[in-house]
């Protein structure tokens, strides 16, 4: 059996009730005043790729990092030079995630793009290739995912198999898992021209039809479930550009990038396309969604969603944290970048662009991010070299609720206590007060604010403590939490 992946690996067992209750919901929660949503910390150091030939650009976007069995990680991305149409896969390997060393790779052969680039058979009149999705479904099954263009110009995500990882072979060759819309002249159709207008279709109505329902641009992230044995598909829809969204500046202005999702039970034949996440009324008026990589974290999937602001004199790129349950809804309650880009004069490599990899890296207490940065805007031909930059933050501090010194309050959802304990993840300079209550919020005698001792101090176990109440008392009794808390910020309470 091959390892649980790496996306899955702090994920509760399926069907356990939680026991660690986070603020990831899209409202606020019920009687909030004074509180506003905040980020974790994060931090940024600088990876290292050896070996990478001089002008040569890798990025981990739409690349995948898998655990091995021995130990370490190794990733699959796309190298590539700038201005040329030239894209390979690479592979590399990592102890622990920030130093990468490629693949001696037998028999490959060496070109402008280095020594570790992975071969596809079957596909001879390949051009490029890009974007692997990559995981080991047992000891000598590996599947790969990948974006390929042909020598017909024609774009189509394919589905390849190797026994080691490294050797692959193409098994979706003359039937592709995706299909990019510009093949056939279907790029009219996604502008808005309906099928039967379009002069340059280069294959029937019904022809189409099939090819649209498996239509997506790149940036495609592709997971495993070994519960059920299934595949999940998070990748781009385009939709016509509407007067009010459209700008002219952008590489692509006639279409609108939104978020779709596929199931597969087999990984060869998927389902229809679903919209899970398009702006709204609560996003600025440009903005698009350029990807979305699923992270499961404890109850929760966190997605690392791509937050593309497209108007002249931005055309930017931010990776913001959307919150789900179920894959379908996703809550995004801060609709802002979590990883912190510098000043764009500063002279880092993540100045303008942000890119998620398909899965956060287990470093004990924290997770770490291998993301690719750009200092150019997208709509920027000429790209200067890219990096790959390591975010750690700490795992259950994603998101939270802050109150600065005039103070605030919130009260949770209720939960049945099935711990002796109720302990806080939290920095706080000031203090936070809790009121112990019943299911439907009224205090309990002995558990009011006033008896509850004051949480001070930056700690991931504060333990609530009340003068005139014992918790034991409650246990497996439907409760709820009254919280105040004046210049902290609380990311989570459990038991």
């Amino acid at each position: 059996m091959a390892e649980v992946p790496l996306y899955e690996i702090s994920r509760d067992p399926a069907g356990s009730p939680p026991r660690r209750f986070f603020f990831f919901d899209e409202e606020l929660p019920e009687a909030a005043y004074g509180v506003r949503r905040v980020y974790g910390p994060v931090t940024r150091k600088p990876a290292r790729l050896a070996g990478n030939p001089a002008g040569v650009n890798t990025s981990a976007f739409a690349g995948s990092i898998v655990k091995l069995a021995g130990g370490g990680y190794r990733l699959y991305a796309t190298s590539y030079l700038s201005g040329e149409r030239t894209m390979e896969i690479t592979a590399w390997e990592s102890e622990r995630g920030l130093d990468w060393k490629p693949v001696k790779l037998p028999g490959g052969q060496a070109s402008r793009l280095g020594k570790n680039i992975l071969r596809i058979r079957n596909l001879e009149d390949r051009l490029l290739s890009y974007q692997p999705q990559v995981f080991q479904l047992g000891p000598k099954n590996w599947v790969m995912y990948s974006w390929n263009r042909f020598q017909n110009n024609h774009l189509s995500y394919l589905r390849a198999v190797s026994a080691d990882g490294l050797d692959w072979r193409a098994d979706t060759a003359t039937e592709p898992v995706l299909y990019h819309p510009s093949r056939f002249g279907l790029g009219e159709w996604v502008r808005g021209l309906p099928l039967r207008e379009i002069k340059e279709l280069a294959i029937s109505e019904s022809e189409a039809l099939r090819c649209l329902q498996r239509a997506s641009n790149d940036s495609v992230y592709i997971y495993h479930h070994p519960e059920s044995g299934g595949y999940e598909c998070y990748s781009v829809w385009l939709h016509p550009a509407i007067p009010d969204r459209r700008v002219e500046v952008d590489n692509a202005s006639s279409v609108l990038r939104l978020i779709q999702r596929r199931w597969s039970r087999d990984g060869r034949r998927w389902s229809d396309p679903e919209l899970v996440v398009m702006p709204d009324g609560r996003d600025p008026w440009d903005l698009q969604l350029y990807y979305l990589a699923v992270q499961w974290h404890r109850n929760w999937r966190i997605g690392s969603l791509g937050r593309y602001r497209v108007e002249d004199g931005q055309q930017t790129m931010d990776l913001e944290l959307c919150f789900s349950r179920d894959g379908r809804k996703w809550e995004r309650p801060l609709r802002a970048g979590f990883i912190p880009r510098p000043p764009e004069n500063s002279g880092e490599i993540d100045t303008l662009m942000v890119y998620g990899p398909n899965t956060w890296l287990d470093d004990g207490k924290d997770w770490l991010c291998l993301y690719t940065g750009h200092p150019t805007r997208h709509n920027v031909r000429v790209e200067k070299r890219t990096g790959l930059i390591g975010a750690r933050f700490r795992k259950d501090r994603l998101a939270g609720l802050a109150a600065d010194r005039t103070g605030g309050g919130f009260l949770t959802e209720p939960f049945i206590l099935a711990g002796p304990e109720l302990k806080v993840d939290a920095a706080v300079r000031g203090w936070i007060r809790a009121e112990l209550c019943d299911a439907f919020g009224r205090k309990l005698p002995g558990f009011h604010l006033m008896d509850c001792r004051p949480l001070t101090g930056d700690r991931e176990a504060h333990r609530l403590a009340w003068k005139g109440g014992r918790l034991s008392d409650h246990l497996y009794r439907a409760l709820r939490l009254r919280f105040e808390l004046q210049d902290a910020e609380i990311y989570n309470f459990y038991f």
